[in-house]
């Protein structure tokens, strides 16, 4: 396996829950010897992607902060989506994320918390969120090629979290079809039971899904009116789609595909 894929694993291994690692399970998430693992964990820390906190115990290191803080001054996603994100929280109330597919891990880029008094936390979209069971997930899994998805599909975990999580192969596919076709993905109760996600897709300048604008909703307020919190998503993604350089001269900027014009007003 080449270096730098074996890195990357690596790194994806440390999350918010898991935030500190140890040699022996390294050695078994990656199922490589014990002394290689050794050898390459101490190769990090001597770079500062890892640094370590005990004899065999490792955590993220200074310069993942460092290119973090790089790629938020320089990378046109984040700076296209930073006023758009900041309206939608405002304008509506509710939790938004601007999130990437990172192997087989959703990876947020930039988010807001919501301001109304009962709402869903900004950590609802991490590392460990399930590709299957929420809207940014299946959003982005449905623009793979196909060939990558199906691959995909073959190995990832389809956990059942609620009676309304999609867990067949087969049931996933035909949706992720349908989420490609229609341009948005929502996932109702299906990784909380209280909780609704709904998502579309960011196009750079070439029409390419690049990332996947999200709100998470209580699942309350969210079944009141599903079509309404569709469109603001598809209407957000496309204003940053916009600034990236993309227009759908098929569709209106905003517009559900086959649909009415969306509003910022459609929800209170």
């Amino acid at each position: 396996m080449k270096a730098a894929t074996r890195i990357g694993q690596v790194l994806s291994l440390f999350t918010v829950t898991a935030p500190e690692r140890g040699t022996g399970e390294i050695s078994a998430l990656l199922g490589i010897a014990h002394s290689s693992a050794h050898e390459l964990l101490n190769g990090l820390a001597e770079t500062g992607l890892l640094q370590k906190q005990a004899p065999g115990r490792f955590r993220l290191g200074p310069m993942v902060a460092a290119l973090g803080q790089v790629l938020a001054n320089t990378d046109g996603l984040i700076e296209a989506a930073r006023p758009i994100v900041a309206r939608t929280a405002m304008d509506h109330g509710e939790t938004v994320h601007v999130a990437e597919l990172a192997g087989r891990q959703l990876a947020p880029i930039s988010g807001q918390t919501g301001n109304r008094p009962v709402g869903v936390g900004r950590d609802v979209i991490s590392s460990e969120t399930p590709l299957h069971a929420v809207g940014a997930g299946k959003l982005l899994l449905a623009q793979l090629p196909t060939a990558e998805l199906l691959r995909m599909l073959e190995t990832l975990d389809l956990t059942g979290f609620t009676d309304n999580t999609i867990t067949a192969r087969s049931l996933l596919r035909d949706e992720l079809s349908i989420i490609r076709e229609r341009g948005f993905a929502d996932a109702v109760g299906e990784w909380h039971r209280d909780l609704a996600t709904c998502a579309a897709p960011i196009r750079s300048h070439a029409g390419v899904c690049v990332a996947a604008f999200s709100l998470a909703v209580p699942l309350s307020r969210y079944t009141l009116q599903p079509r309404a919190y569709r469109t603001i998503v598809v209407q957000a993604a496309d204003r940053i789609s916009a600034r990236l350089g993309w227009q759908d001269a098929n569709r209106p900027t905003g517009q559900l595909p086959g649909g009415r014009s969306a509003s910022w007003q459609d929800v209170a």
